[in-house]
C-alpha cells in the first residue's frame, strides 16, 4: 500500500485513476490516427466497477454494519491495496493505448464523401439495424438459444450488430446530417436496458452497450465539441447513472423475483418495473443502504484486495498464465475441446480470495484480478499494457475500415470490439465472446458483401444505371 492510512492511498489512485481517464479523453479525440471511442469505451467501464470504492472516504461509514458485506471479510485496507493494483493496471492500459497511436501508421483520414457516398452508408445502416433488432430481441426473450454448444455462442454475438448499427447511425447524424435523429438513437439505445430488464433482470452488456455508444458519438463529435464540453457530459452522465444504478441495486431484489418467476407474462414484468421506478430516490450520502449496495456492486478493488492479501499470505498460489493461456485458446469449441477449463466467477473468488461465493451469485473478476493472480504486479503491469495496445490497435484499425468505406472489414472488427467491452470477464469468457462476435460479422457482411463493400456497391450502382 502506497501510503500508511488507507483512506489516504484510496483518495490518492482515485485522483489518478480520474487524472489518466481525462488524459485518454483527451488524446484519443484529439489523435489525427482517428478513433471510434473503444479505448475510452473500455476504460468508462473499468471504472465505473472501481468507482464505488469513493464511499470509504465518506466519514461515518463502515461496511462492517450490513451483514452481507461484513460476511465477506474485508477491511478498507483490502479496497486501498485492490484500488491501487487496479488503478496501476488503468494507468498501463492508457499508456498502452497511447504507444499504439505513436507507433500507428503516420496518415490521417477522415470521413469522406468522395470514399463513402451517402446512398451507401444510409443503406449498410439500416441494413445492420434490422439484423441486430432481429438478434437483439430474438437472444433476449429466448434465451434458450444460448444453450446450444459453440453454435449458441456465436448467435448470442449477433446482438452486437445492434450496437454497430446504433453507432452506424450516430455516424450518418453527424456526418451527413440525415437518417435517425439523435433523440431517437437515444431512445433505441434506452430501449437495449429496458429489454434486458424485461427479458432476463441483468443489465452487464446492456450499460456496456450505452457506453460504447455514448463513446462512439463523443469520437465522432468530441473535436467539434470541446473538451470542456465534453468533461461537463461526461460530469452529467455519471451522476445520471449513479443515481439509477443506485436505485436500482435496491430494488432489484424484489424486481427479479417478478422476472424469474417462470410463469410471469410480460404484462407483468412491466408492472414490476414500473412499481421498482417508483421507489427511486434521491441519493444521500448519509443514506447508509445506498452505500451499501454500492460497495457490494461497484467496488471491484475489494476481491482484487483480499487477493492480493491472500496472495502475500501464500505466495505459491499464482496461476501462473493457465488462465491467461486458456482465454488465448477460446477460439476451439468445446464440441472439440470437451473438457475444455472454466475458469472465473465464484469459484476463482472462492480459491483466491479465501470468501466462500455462493455458486448461484454471479461474481466477475475482470482483468486486473486475473492478471494479479496469474503474475502478481508484473501481470497487472505487462498484460495490461498489451491489453490497452491491442484494443486501440483494433479501434484505430477499425476506423480507417470505416472512413474507406470497407464494412467488410469494419463490421467485424466493431462487433469484436463491443464484445470486448466486458470490465468483469475473466479472459477465458473475454476472448470466446471477441472469437465469436468476429464470426458472426464476418458470416453477415459476407451475406450481405454486395452492399456492405464499397467497390461492390458502386459496381452494381454502375450496372443498375446502365440499364
Amino acid at each position: 500500500m502506497l501510503f500508511e492510512s488507507p483512506e489516504t492511498t484510496i483518495l490518492f489512485w482515485l485522483v489518478v485513476a480520474a487524472a489518466t481517464m481525462f488524459v485518454v479523453l483527451s488524446h484519443t479525440i484529439r489523435s489525427p490516427k482517428g478513433t471510434l471511442g473503444f479505448p475510452m469505451a473500455m476504460m468508462f467501464a473499468l471504472a465505473i466497477v472501481h468507482i464505488a470504492a469513493f464511499v470509504h472516504l465518506i466519514p461515518g461509514y463502515f461496511h462492517q454494519y450490513d451483514p452481507y458485506l461484513n460476511m465477506i471479510g474485508y477491511t478498507r485496507v483490502s479496497v486501498a491495496k485492490g484500488l491501487q493494483v487496479s488503478t496501476i493496471g488503468f494507468v498501463m492500459m492508457a499508456l498502452g493505448i497511447w504507444l499504439m497511436s505513436y507507433l500507428g501508421d503516420s496518415y490521417r483520414i477522415d470521413f469522406d464523401r468522395k470514399r463513402i457516398p451517402a446512398l451507401f452508408l444510409r443503406l449498410a445502416q439500416r441494413l445492420m439495424l434490422l439484423v441486430g433488432l432481429v438478434f437483439f430481441f430474438g437472444i433476449t426473450f429466448v434465451p434458450a438459444i444460448a444453450e446450444i454448444p459453440t453454435i449458441g455462442a456465436v448467435i448470442v454475438s449477433g446482438k452486437n450488430l445492434l450496437v454497430v448499427a446504433l453507432c452506424l447511425a450516430v455516424l450518418r447524424r453527424s456526418w451527413l446530417n440525415e437518417g435517425l435523429q439523435y433523440w431517437q438513437i437515444g431512445a433505441i439505445t434506452v430501449m437495449i436496458p429496458i429489454a434486458n430488464l424485461l427479458g432476463n433482470a441483468i443489465l452487464a452488456d446492456a450499460v456496456a452497450a450505452v457506453i460504447i455508444i455514448a463513446c462512439f458519438w463523443l469520437a465522432i463529435a468530441g473535436r467539434r465539441l470541446g473538451i470542456g464540453r465534453v468533461l461537463v457530459t461526461i460530469i452529467l452522465s455519471g451522476y445520471i447513472f449513479l443515481y439509477l444504478s443506485t436505485n436500482y441495486l435496491l430494488v432489484r431484489g424484489q424486481f427479479r423475483e417478478v422476472v424469474w418467476e417462470p410463469t410471469s407474462t410480460l404484462s407483468e414484468r412491466v408492472d414490476g418495473l414500473v412499481d421498482a421506478i417508483s421507489q427511486f430516490g434521491p441519493l444521500s450520502s448519509d443514506d447508509a443502504k445506498q452505500l451499501y449496495v454500492l460497495d457490494s456492486r461497484l467496488d471491484q478493488s475489494i476481491y482484487t484486495g483480499m487477493a492480493v492479501e491472500k496472495f502475500e499470505a501464500q505466495p505459491d498460489t499464482f496461476e501462473n498464465g493457465s488462465t491467461l493461456l486458456a482465454g488465448l485458446f477460446a477460439f476451439v469449441p468445446r464440441a472439440i475441446w470437451t473438457n475444455k477449463p472454466v475458469r472465473g466467477g465464484s469459484q476463482f473468488v472462492s480459491e483466491h480470495t479465501g470468501y466462500n461465493a455462493s455458486a448461484e451469485t454471479t461474481f466477475g473478476i475482470g482483468p486486473f484480478f486475473e492478471f494479479y493472480a496469474n503474475f502478481a504486479m508484473f501481470g497487472v503491469v505487462v498484460f495490461s499494457l498489451l491489453m490497452g495496445m491491442f484494443v486501440r490497435y483494433l479501434d484505430m484499425r477499425a476506423f480507417r475500415a470505416l472512413a474507406e468505406g470497407r464494412m467488410a472489414e469494419a463490421v467485424p472488427l466493431m462487433s469484436g470490439l463491443v464484445a470486448f467491452i466486458q470490465p468483469l470477464a475473466n479472459a477465458s469468457s473475454l476472448f470466446s465472446t471477441f472469437y465469436a462476435s468476429l464470426i458472426i460479422g464476418f458470416i453477415i457482411v459476407k451475406v450481405m458483401e454486395r452492399y456492405l463493400d464499397v467497390r461492390l456497391f458502386a459496381e452494381e450502382q454502375a450496372r443498375t444505371k446502365r440499364v
